[in-house]
C-alpha cells in the first residue's frame, strides 16, 4: 500500500528541527510512502469564504459523509486547524529538510497555492529541491478557496483558476531549458523530467485542470462512491487530451477519525476503485505520533 501522512510542521519548540526529523524517520521505518505539507500564507480568526471541501467520509460505511460534530450548520463553514498566530512552514524548503533525514520517504505539497506563484520562481526552486531530494517530491496543487490569504497576497482572486492554468502550462514549459534562453530562469538540469504535479480539489474545473495539465489528482475526503464517479470524469478528461492512466497518478486524501479497525477496508475500497495511494490525516501530537503511526502501521501491513 502506498499510504501517506499528511502534518504541519510550523518551527514551534515543540515542532522544531528536531522534531521533523524523529517524525520523519519514524514514518519511514514505520513504511508510511508520503509526508505531505500544507500551505497557507495568513490564517484568520474568522473568514466569511466557504471551504470547498466536504467533511470526512464516515469509517464504518465510505459511502457517506460522517455528521459534523459542531452540527449541520457547520458542515458548509471553513474547517482550519489553525489559529491567527499559528506559524507554518514554507513547504519546499521543509520537504528539503524531511528529505535530508531520510532516504526513501517521498515528500509532497497538500497543495501548493499555485496562483500565488511566479512561474519562473517556482521552477527554479523545484530544480533545486528535485536536485536536493534525489526526485522525492510531488507537487499537489491548489487554486486556493480563502478570498482573505489571496487579498493578504495582492493577488487576484477573481483570477486564481486562470492563474492556475497559465502557471501549469508555464512550469512545464520551463522545465529543463537552459538559463540562457530568453525569460529562461537559471536553474540547475537535474536530467530527471518534471516532478509530479497532481491538482487538488474535485470540482469540474479541478478536474478538466488534472486531465489536460497534470500528473496527477489529488481528491479530499471523497466518499468512495463520490471519489469512483470523479474519477471516472478525470479518465474521460485523459481520453480527450490524449491521455491514459498509464502515467496518472491519483491520490486519494481523507481525514480519518475511526476505530481502527475500519481504516484497512476503507482505504482498500479506494485503491479497489482506482487510487494509487491514500493520504490519511490523523490530528497527531507531538506526545503520540510514534504511537499512533505504529498502530496504523500495524493496521495496514506497512511495516517492513
Amino acid at each position: 500500500m502506498e499510504i501517506g501522512l499528511v502534518d504541519l510542521f510550523d518551527g514551534s519548540a515543540q515542532r522544531d528541527l528536531a522534531y521533523m526529523r524523529t517524525f520523519a524517520l519514524t514514518a519511514e521505518a514505520a513504511g508510511f510512502s508520503a509526508l505531505w505539507l500544507p500551505e497557507h500564507l495568513v490564517f484568520f480568526e474568522e473568514y466569511e469564504s466557504a471551504y470547498p471541501y466536504p467533511a470526512a467520509p464516515s469509517s464504518a460505511n465510505p459511502d457517506v459523509v460522517e455528521v459534523h460534530k459542531y452540527g449541520d450548520a457547520a458542515a458548509t463553514a471553513p474547517r482550519v486547524e489553525a489559529a491567527q498566530e499559528q506559524g507554518l512552514l514554507d513547504v519546499l524548503q521543509a520537504a528539503a529538510e524531511l528529505c535530508r533525514h531520510t532516504t526513501r520517504l517521498r515528500v509532497g505539497s497538500s497543495v501548493l497555492l499555485l496562483p500565488m506563484r511566479d512561474p519562473r520562481l517556482l521552477v527554479r526552486e523545484l530544480a533545486t529541491l528535485d536536485l536536493f531530494t534525489g526526485g522525492r517530491f510531488d507537487m499537489g496543487v491548489g487554486v486556493g478557496w480563502s478570498a482573505e490569504e489571496f487579498a493578504a497576497a495582492g493577488v487576484p482572486f477573481a483570477e486564481r483558476g486562470a492563474r492556475c492554468e497559465s502557471n501549469l502550462a508555464r512550469v512545464s514549459e520551463l522545465w529543463g531549458r537552459t538559463g540562457d534562453e530568453p525569460g529562461v530562469p537559471a536553474m540547475p538540469d537535474t536530467g530527471r523530467p518534471l516532478p509530479r504535479i497532481l491538482v487538488g480539489g474535485h470540482s469540474k474545473a479541478a478536474i478538466r485542470r488534472a486531465a489536460r495539465y497534470a500528473g496527477g489528482w489529488y481528491p479530499w475526503n471523497l466518499t468512495t462512491g463520490d471519489f469512483s464517479r470523479h474519477l471516472a470524469e478525470v479518465e474521460a478528461g485523459l481520453r480527450e487530451n490524449g491521455r491514459s492512466r498509464e502515467d496518472f497518478h491519483v491520490v486519494a486524501g481523507l481525514r480519518f477519525h475511526g476505530a481502527l479497525a475500519e481504516l484497512r477496508p476503507m482505504v482498500e475500497r479506494y485503491l479497489e476503485l482506482g487510487a494509487n495511494g491514500v493520504n490519511l490525516s490523523l490530528r497527531m501530537t507531538p506526545e503520540n505520533y510514534g504511537d499512533v503511526m505504529h498502530e496504523i502501521s500495524q493496521a495496514l501491513g506497512l511495516a517492513v
